[in-house]
């Protein structure tokens, strides 16, 4: 098992990308995950992604296709 593509560090990743650049649209931070490292792929993004909305630490909008971070101070 590769630790580099665990849903652990692809979702660490995808934070570091959110705070860098806001709101993202999944294919760039597909993209921006890829250069990180070239072997992450959309089905890690996927997971990474749902394993943050799960923890509640990310959102989807559905209506502009973008993720998001929720902070703490989000209501």
């Amino acid at each position: 098992m590769n630790l580099n593509y665990c849903v652990v560090n692809v979702a660490s990743v995808i934070v570091k990308c959110l705070i860098e650049r806001g709101d993202y649209h999944l294919d760039g931070i597909l993209k921006y995950c890829r250069a990180e490292n070239t072997e992450i792929n959309e089905q890690d993004i996927t997971l990474a992604v749902s394993f943050l909305y799960l923890l509640n630490k990310a959102k989807y909008k559905k209506d502009e296709d973008l993720v998001c971070l929720i902070s703490e101070c989000d209501d």
